[in-house]
């Protein structure tokens, strides 16, 4: 598998396929024995390749072409429509990033009525990709639904869900369901060596940890910013005593760039890397040291709750949580 599959590519322009076999085998099988069912439920947790695995699946389903795999040429015309969002068998539904709500709206969801009243144009199938169906509420839904309850013969719902408990039952049980399961660390650690070698073990098995079996996440993780918070956390776990350089972290934490959340990923490393030391110091401290340390961590995970809650001044909670960091480094 290349190491391209950790670069910054969207679902529609990513062409690899990280893992899954067993759900390509499933659908491959399903299309030669002409038993396609007319509404899959891609469900997962966030960045492990659900969204991938739908426009993987459109391009086989709109390309004309009778294959054995996925791997279709990025040169025929089918993809080349799909990655600039222009072929007209493919209807996309998805969040507005700029809504602050994120929902997806009805009138969204009533092109796909409309979408659907049409044969395919230049292909076999009309395909619509949902993604994602938990930001939608009843009502939309239920414009899904009704499409879902009388569908035509050339339709195909690729429906994705991160918590498939906020589908609604109606949906769900129209649908194949494929659950993906989270990458396993092993691959994970195979793909991070190939693409960042100068990276010690040890840093490699702490990223991969912490991308919680995404690819998504590991994908972030190993941006220059990102990388440079878990260093310099890892760095401040080793000091014996802070200097004057927190401050300038903390700036350089909340200099938010476009995209990039700089602040929550350092909220992540901090738990991360506090947990991992408690687990150390249970494994081998005296009960005074071990009730100390899980004190200053309860101390911590409050001003994090209460950074959330009450919107405190992020700077001082930085400060404050590296200065707790370091105090439970000490105690080892």
């Amino acid at each position: 598998m290349s190491v391209a599959l950790l670069e910054k590519l969207k679902p529609r322009a990513n062409y690899d396929l990280f893992g899954h076999n067993e759900k390509i085998n499933f659908i491959l099988n399903s299309y030669k024995k002409k038993r396609l069912h007319q509404a899959y439920l891609f469900s997962g947790n966030e960045g492990i390749g659900k969204a991938t695995f739908a426009y993987s699946f459109a391009r086989f389903l709109l390309s004309n072409i009778d294959l054995d795999s996925f791997d279709i040429d990025k040169n025929n015309k089918a993809c080349r429509l799909i990655e600039s969002n222009t072929h007209p068998d493919l209807l996309v539904i998805e969040p507005n990033t700029e809504k602050k709500d994120r929902f997806i709206s009805i009138d969204q969801a009533r092109k796909c009525s409309e979408f659907f009243s049409h044969t395919p144009s230049i292909s076999k199938w009309r395909v619509c990709i949902i993604d994602s169906i938990d930001f939608m509420d009843i009502s939309t839904s239920n414009t899904i639904l009704k499409i879902l309850e009388e569908p035509p013969s050339y339709c195909v719902f690729l429906i994705i869900a991160q918590k498939v408990d906020a589908v609604i039952e109606t949906i769900r049980s129209r649908c194949v369901e494929l659950r993906f399961k989270d990458i396993e660390k092993d691959t994970l650690v195979r793909e991070l060596k190939l693409l960042r070698p100068e990276l010690l073990d040890s840093e490699i098995l702490s990223l991969v940890n912490l991308s919680e079996g995404s690819i998504g996440n590991l994908n972030n993780l190993i941006e220059k910013d990102s990388l440079e918070i878990y260093k310099t956390i890892e760095s401040i776990a080793i000091e014996k005593n802070i200097n004057s350089s927190i401050y300038s972290f903390s700036d350089f934490i909340l200099k938010e760039d476009e995209g990039t959340n700089k602040f929550n990923f350092f909220i992540n490393c901090i738990i991360f890397k506090v947990n991992s030391l408690i687990k150390s110091i249970v494994s081998s401290s005296t009960s005074f040291v071990i009730n100390e340390g899980l004190d200053i961590r309860d101390q911590m995970l409050d001003l994090i709750q209460q950074e959330r809650i009450f919107k405190l001044n992020r700077k001082q909670t930085i400060i404050s949580l590296i200065l707790n960091l370091n105090k439970i480094v000490n105690l080892k």
